[in-house]
């Protein structure tokens, strides 16, 4: 096991390392500016693309937009939205909330991009079962860029599928299932963790095994009621606590800016062990990019099999 864990350190720590966060922030930034602020101009077209307007039975494709954005969420309300924002907060102090709404908002005209160029460079040689994603994006767009370039895209499409198959055992399957059971057992300790593992596992089995139409049909049920229920949590917290939210806010503003800007570092305690801008800035750019998935790669393969025309 302690082996296992040196191995999986040295994994995080290249595919999680500082740089890698610098140039997706980045990318979020240049895309920004490059998209004339898409975040803010497609949203009513998304509203109007989600609810069915443009859906045709008659494009390439193997499920509507709506099911394709709920395996996209699928991941992410849990991974990124619970346990992730519990963890940043945990280690990087109530600034860190901060930067996971900065980074938030840069990253969705990354996923917009990311999104977009996977629909664009899809292989649809079976117009039933697309097939999409950052590696066929590298295998073709660097190849209609120069026609050399093409094994370098290849290459980059490879290193993209290895990491993405990292990132889905670990945090995808380890941490959630690990998640599952420790709260499972924690309310009913005569439960086993192994138990709950077998559970799962025949449950997401059954799923997964139907391909993607299955995979859009059970998530296109199941997604919206996770949703509602995480909104309706969230807005019961703050019902109980509406008399703190102003103070709230302004510490989470003032312990995630650095301190020429005013910013002061929240003294740890209680439920958080950080509390440096430093730390902020980190673990709120983390959980910011795992919480949307926003240059992560995985929310273009199922967008890519929408049924559409377009992107």
């Amino acid at each position: 096991m302690q082996h296992l864990n040196e191995a999986r350190e040295a994994v995080n720590g290249v595919l999680w390392h500082d740089a890698v966060l610098y140039v997706v922030l980045g990318g979020g930034v240049l895309f920004t500016l490059w998209s004339g602020f898409s975040q803010y101009r497609s949203l009513t077209h998304g509203v109007s693309v989600i609810r069915g307007k443009y859906d045709d039975a008659s494009d390439p494709g193997a499920i509507n937009h709506f099911q394709a954005l709920s395996t996209a969420l699928s991941g992410t309300v849990g991974l990124g939205n619970i346990a992730g924002v519990s963890v940043a907060v945990a280690l990087g102090g109530p600034g860190a909330v901060l930067w996971m709404w900065v980074v938030g908002v840069v990253g969705m005209a990354l996923k917009f991009t990311e999104v977009t160029q996977a629909m664009l460079f899809r292989d649809l040689s079976d117009p039933k079962n697309p097939r999409g994603g950052a590696m066929w994006v590298c295998r073709k767009g660097f190849a209609q860029i120069a026609p050399g370039l093409a094994p370098l895209g290849a290459v980059l499409g490879t290193v993209f599928c290895i990491t993405v198959l990292i990132s889905t055992i670990t945090g995808g399957n380890m941490f959630q299932s690990w998640n599952v059971a420790k709260i499972t057992t924690t309310y009913a300790p005569s439960i086993p963790d192994v138990a709950v593992g077998i559970v799962m596992a025949l449950l997401v089995g059954m799923v997964i095994l139907g391909g993607i139409q299955r995979i859009g049909s059970v998530t296109g049920r199941l997604v919206p009621f996770m949703c509602g229920l995480y909104l309706l949590g969230a807005l019961v917290v703050l019902g109980m606590n509406v008399g703190e939210i102003p103070a709230m806010l302004a510490l989470i503003v003032k312990s995630g800016l650095p301190s020429w800007l005013g910013g002061e570092s929240a003294n740890p305690e209680g439920a958080f062990i950080g509390g440096t801008t430093g730390y902020a800035f980190l673990w709120g750019r983390k959980r910011a990019l795992c919480s949307n998935e926003a240059g992560q790669g995985s929310a273009p393969i199922a967008h890519s099999a929408a049924r559409t025309k377009e992107p």
